[in-house]
C-alpha cells in the first residue's frame, strides 16, 4: 500500500505540475493576446487624435469646445468599433510621486476630463516609460477595486515630436480568467483522477511486484531460523525472477554447506567442524606441535565374531557401537581421527585447543565403558555376543595438521604420543581404561585409580607406568568402573588346557599345556608348563572331562593382576568366548539350583 500511495502521490504531483505549467502558460497567453490587441487599438486611436487640438484641450480643459467633441467622437467611434465596454481616455501631466495623472478626454464620460486619476501600482511604471520614451506598452493582469484588468498605453506626440499625452485603454479580463478558472478546475479534477488511477494501478503493480518480494522476505526469515527446506517458485524473468533464482541457488549452497558440516560433524564436534569450515586457515596444509591427549580403544573378540557372523549382522553391530562411541567422544569435545576396523583413534586438544583435554579424554573413556554395558544388554536381548572394550589414554606432544592433496586431505596426528597411546591400549583387557603417567599427572586431583603398574612394551626402552582409571570427578565426572575380577564368581576346577601365543595377528605353532585350577565367567587361573609374560595374547582350548567335551577357541590376555589360583598360577582374562562355551562356563561357575523334592504319599 505504501508503494501504491507513492505511485498515486507521484501521479498527483506530475499531473499537478503539468497543469500548473499549462495554467500559467494560458494565463500568459491571455495577457499577451489581449494586451497585443489592446496595444494595436491604442496605437490606431493615438494616430486618430489631432495632436494640436489635444494640446489645446489639455491647456484649456474645455469640454464643450468643438475640438474636444471632435476628439471625443473619434475615441467613441474606436470604442464602438472594437466593442470595448470601457471608455477610452487620454492622460497628461503624470505625477509619479502622487501616482496620478490628469484626464484630458474621455470617450463617453464628459464629467471626468480635467480630474486627477489615481493610478494602480501596476500602471505607474509602464505609463511612465511611455511618457519617457514614447513607446506603446501594455500591462500584465492586475486587480483594483473595480475588477481585473489589462491596460494599454500609446503616446500622443506634439508638433515637436515629444510625448504630450498618452491614450489609455482598460479591458476587463474576468471572462478570460473565468475560462482559466474552468481550466484550473479541470486540471485539479484530472490530477485527482490521475492519482486515483495511479493508486489503483499502483496497487495492482505493487502487488505483483511485492508478492515475490514478500515471498523472498519470508524465505530469508526461514533461512535465518535455520529452515532450508523450502525453495521459492520462479514466476517471472525480470529482475525479481533473477533474484528468486539467486535465492534458490544460495539455498542450495547452504544445504550443501550444512550437509558437509553435518557429515564432517559425524567425525568431529560441531564446534570443530564450524571452525575448520569457516576459518580461512582451517583447511590450510601444514602442521604445528601441540600437547594433546590421545584416546585409543579396541574391542576384544570382535574379530572372531566378524569371521563367524553374517555380514549384515557384523556391520550392524559395528555401526551401532561406533555410532554410540562417536557421540560420546564428540560430546566431550574430541575429534575422531580415524576408525581402524573396530578400533577408534580420537584426539582431545586438536584442532581446537582445550586446556582440559586430558580431563575431557578421561571423562569420555569412562562414559564409553559405561555405554558398553547398555550395548551388551541390547546385544544379549537380540542373541548377539557381548563384547568388551579396552581404552588407552596418553598425553604428549604431537604434530597436528592437514596432510594430503587438493583432491583428498586428512587431519593427521603424528608423533610418539600416538604410538605410546597404542601401547597403553594394548595393555588393557576388556572393561579397563589405562592411562599413562603423563595423563594421570594432569588429572591427579580428579581421578580415582588403582595401583600403578609398570609394563615393558615393544618399541619403548623404558617400562610404561600405567594407571587403571576407576572414576573421575569434576565437570566430566564418570562412575566407578569395577575391573577387579578377583571378587567375581569363580569355581575351583581341574580342566586340561592347551595354549598358543598370539603375536600380532599370527597364532604361534607352539602348544603350551597346563591345567585350569579356577574358572570364572571372564577369567581363569591356570598352571602352565611355562611362564608367560603379562599382556601376552593367547588362544586357549579347554577340556571338560566330566562333560566329555572340548571347548572351541577361546581368546584371552595374560593379566597383570595377581592370580588367585595359588602359587605358580597365571591369571588370564578372557576376551572372547563363543555362546556355546559361555553357557558351559556359566554352568560350571554358577550351576542351577537343585529342584525341590517332589513330595510322596505317606
Amino acid at each position: 500500500m505504501r508503494l501504491a500511495a507513492f505511485f498515486a502521490l507521484a501521479a498527483l504531483i506530475a499531473v499537478g505540475a503539468v497543469g500548473f505549467l499549462a495554467y500559467e502558460r494560458q494565463r500568459h497567453e491571455v495577457e499577451d493576446t489581449v494586451g497585443t490587441q489592446l496595444l494595436n487599438i491604442a496605437r490606431t486611436g493615438a494616430l486618430l487624435v489631432d495632436p494640436s487640438a489635444h494640446a489645446e484641450l489639455a491647456r484649456t480643459r474645455a469640454t464643450d469646445s468643438p475640438g474636444y467633441l471632435r476628439v471625443q467622437r473619434d475615441l467613441a467611434a474606436i470604442q464602438q468599433e472594437v466593442l470595448l465596454t470601457t471608455p477610452i481616455y487620454t492622460l497628461a501631466d503624470l505625477d509619479p510621486a502622487r501616482r496620478a495623472a490628469r484626464v484630458v478626454v474621455v470617450s463617453d464620460e464628459p464629467g471626468r476630463p480635467g480630474q486627477m486619476l489615481a493610478l494602480a501600482p501596476e500602471l505607474l511604471e509602464p505609463l511612465a516609460w511611455t511618457f519617457q520614451d514614447g513607446v506603446a506598452r501594455y500591462t500584465r493582469i492586475y486587480r483594483n477595486a473595480s475588477g481585473t484588468w489589462i491596460s494599454a498605453f500609446a503616446p500622443i506626440f506634439d508638433p515637436a515630436g515629444r510625448t504630450a499625452a498618452v491614450l489609455a485603454m482598460d479591458y476587463p479580463v474576468e471572462i478570460y480568467l473565468d475560462r482559466l478558472g474552468d481550466f484550473r478546475t479541470a486540471i485539479v479534477r484530472a490530477s485527482i483522477a490521475g492519482a486515483l488511477a495511479a493508486l489503483i494501478l499502483g496497487a495492482l503493480v505493487a502487488g505483483r511486484l511485492t508478492r515475490p518480494i514478500r515471498a523472498l522476505t519470508a524465505g530469508v526469515r526461514r533461512v535465518a531460523d535455520g529452515d532450508l527446506s523450502q525453495a521459492l517458485p520462479v514466476q517471472s524473468r525480470d529482475e525479481v525472477g533473477q533474484l528468486t533464482r539467486a535465492f534458490n541457488s544460495m539455498l542450495e549452497g547452504l544445504r550443501q554447506r550444512d550437509f558437509i558440516r553435518s557429515a564432517f560433524g559425524r567425525y568431529v564436534s560441531h564446534e570443530v567442524a564450524k571452525t575448520l569450515l569457516e576459518s580461512p586457515e582451517g583447511l590450510r596444509f601444514g602442521g604445528e606441535k601441540r600437547v594433546i591427549t590421545v584416546l585409543m580403544s579396541d574391542l576384544r573378540g570382535y574379530t572372531r565374531f566378524a569371521e563367524q557372523g553374517e555380514p549384515e549382522q557384523v556391520m550392524a553391530l559395528l555401526n551401532g557401537y561406533l555410532s554410540r562411541m562417536t557421540d560420546i567422544i564428540i560430546e566431550h569435545g574430541g575429534t575422531i581421527n580415524e576408525f581402524i576396523g573396530d578400533a577408534i583413534f580420537a584426539v582431545f586438544g586438536a584442532p581446537l585447543a582445550h586446556a582440559d583435554h586430558a580431563e575431557r579424554a578421561a571423562g569420555a573413556a569412562l562414559a564409553m565403558q559405561g555405554a558398553m554395558a547398555e550395548i551388551n544388554a541390547a546385544h544379549a536381548a537380540r542373541g548377539l555376543p557381548c563384547l568388551e572394550m579396552g581404552i588407552g589414554l596418553n598425553t604428549g606432544e604431537a604434530v597436528v595438521g592437514n596432510i594430503g592433496s587438493e583432491q583428498r586431505a586428512k587431519y593427521a596426528v603424528v608423533g610418539s604420543a600416538v604410538n605410546v597411546a597404542a601401547r597403553v591400549e594394548g595393555a588393557t583387557v576388556g572393561g579397563q581404561v589405562f592411562m599413562s603417567a603423563s595423563t594421570y599427572a594432569r588429572i591427579r586431583d580428579l581421578a580415582a585409580v588403582g595401583e600403578p603398574l609398570s609394563v615393558a612394551v615393544k618399541g619403548l626402552a623404558e617400562p610404561l607406568v600405567l594407571y587403571d582409571l576407576r572414576g573421575l570427578s569434576g565437570r566430566f565426572a564418570g562412575r566407578h568402573i569395577d575391573t577387579d575380577v578377583d571378587a567375581a564368581a569363580a569355581a575351583d576346577v581341574a580342566l586340561p588346557l592347551a595354549c598358543r601365543i598370539i603375536d600380532g595377528k599370527i597364532v604361534g605353532e607352539e602348544v603350551i599345556g597346563g591345567l585350569v585350577v579356577r574358572l570364572g565367567q571372564h577369567h581363569l587361573d591356570a598352571r602352565l608348563d611355562r611362564e608367560l609374560a603379562p599382556l601376552t595374547n593367547v588362544r586357549l582350548r579347554l577340556t571338560y572331562p566330566a562333560l566329555g567335551l572340548e571347548s572351541g577357541d577361546l581368546y584371552g590376555k595374560v593379566a597383570l593382576a595377581p592370580a588367585g589360583g595359588g602359587p605358580g598360577a597365571t591369571r588370564i582374562r578372557l576376551t572372547w568366548v563363543d555362546a556355546a562355551d559361555q553357557r558351559t562356563i556359566e554352568g560350571i561357575v554358577a550351576p542351577p539350583a537343585p529342584a525341590d523334592p517332589v513330595p510322596t504319599g505317606p
